[in-house]
């Protein structure tokens, strides 16, 4: 597959929560509760400051991300993003298909003026840190405080 994919990028809807559940928990730990996914999503889906962007290939998603727009209210007024859940189904990877999925976010936090986008990654996962490096995104200080 040297081939450059068609890739289709649409907003995540109701019936892609099983598909988009299975690729995010492929590599994680903790399986993803569906019955508290299905009413969070029904909470947020028509919520524009919630962008899920999945990239479909032939009807079949092979990439996911989630996009949180925050509007600031100091300095210049600009929104941010942040970025994260990100996946791209393992017999995909190395197609450009994670790359083509942050241009999408990008060109959209580029037409409403945002300030910058935050990224955020397990530091653990060495390939996905390099590939963010790859596209640009630093490594900055931060800190997450979990209570799980």
């Amino acid at each position: 597959m040297g081939e450059t994919l068609e890739l289709i990028f649409d907003k995540l809807k109701e019936e892609d929560l099983e598909e988009v559940a299975q690729l995010y928990d492929s590599e994680r730990p903790i399986n993803t509760n569906r019955t508290k996914m299905k009413q969070t999503f029904s909470q947020i889906k028509d919520n524009p400051d919630y962008q899920m962007v999945v990239a479909k290939y032939n009807n079949v998603i092979v990439g996911f991300a989630k996009a949180i727009i925050h509007h600031d209210i100091f300095e210049e007024n600009n929104p941010f993003i942040t970025i994260w859940s990100v996946r791209v189904r393992k017999e995909y990877r190395r197609l450009k298909i994670g790359t083509r999925l942050f241009e999408y976010i990008e060109k959209m936090a580029k037409s409403m003026n945002c300030e910058f986008i935050c990224l955020l990654a397990d530091s653990d996962n060495v390939g996905a840190n390099e590939f963010y490096k790859s596209l640009h995104y630093e490594c900055a200080n931060g800190y997450v405080k979990n209570f799980k």
